[in-house]
């Protein structure tokens, strides 16, 4: 009885690890820097509102990228590494190419950013 509920956790915990690592990738993604206060609350994006998309992520509103396929992630700094996310902010309502690991859970998409630069 004791072997087959320690068998019977270890299946359920492999199986939850597999669940957790098939929700998570590392990748590359192209698409507007957004501050998301403006965007969520307002729709506000493009050129015309840059200046204000940098103001705001570079005072701490929370920064997203909308990519080139109409997906919105929030973008996390990498905590061994924070100067991609930070130099991100001064893409902000631009394209940029944002490459990290992109994780999922309970609906909202997160990218730790690793890497960011000015799209071609």
């Amino acid at each position: 009885m004791k072997r087959t509920v320690i068998f019977l956790c270890l299946v359920v915990l492999l199986a939850v690890g597999a669940n957790v690592a098939a929700d998570m990738h590392e990748g590359s993604w192209t698409g507007e820097v957004l501050d998301l206060a403006c965007y969520v609350g307002q729709g506000a994006k493009g050129a015309d509102h840059a200046g204000c998309a940098k103001t705001c992520v570079k005072a701490g509103q929370p920064m997203g990228l909308l990519t080139d396929d109409g997906t919105l992630v929030l973008l996390s700094a990498d905590h061994k590494n924070g100067e991609p996310f930070e130099a991100l902010k001064d893409l902000a309502g631009e394209k940029a190419e944002v490459s990290g690991e992109l994780s999922e859970r309970d609906g909202m998409k997160v990218v730790k950013v690793t890497g960011a630069k000015a799209a071609a």
